[in-house]
């Protein structure tokens, strides 16, 4: 899901060194020159999220977009549409972080099926 800024080089440079092609999906797709506000914005809020008592991730706060959005002079119907692109961004990003913990906790608390059974 994260790409960075290297625009997937990193992956493509060390697949190319073992003769591997990488996947399509591995790889950062291009944005169209408008998203990238929106993708910028996310990243940047991404910090203002709460965490909760447990270490997970919270939602980005309206007022942190707010903020953005005035320091960004942006407004009215602009506004609209930047709390629509990062609330959607984060909707993804919190849904694949609740899948990657469910994931890691499936791992964890599966019986050992080679383990010997306790007396």
């Amino acid at each position: 899901m994260a790409y960075g800024s290297g625009k997937g080089e990193w992956l493509q440079k060390a697949l190319a060194e073992d003769g591997i092609e990488p996947p399509e999906d591995a790889l950062e797709p291009e944005l169209l020159p408008e998203a990238v506000f929106y993708r910028e914005a996310f990243t940047d809020l991404s910090g203002d999220r709460p965490l909760g008592a447990m270490g997970g991730a919270g939602p980005i706060p309206w007022s942190s977009i707010d903020r953005y959005a005035q320091r960004a002079e942006v407004e009215g119907d602009g506004f609209d549409r930047l709390k629509r692109m990062i609330r959607a961004m984060d909707r993804a990003y919190l849904e694949h972080m609740a899948a990657e913990i469910k994931k890691a906790t499936d791992k964890t608390s599966a019986p050992d099926k080679g383990a010997a059974p306790h007396k």
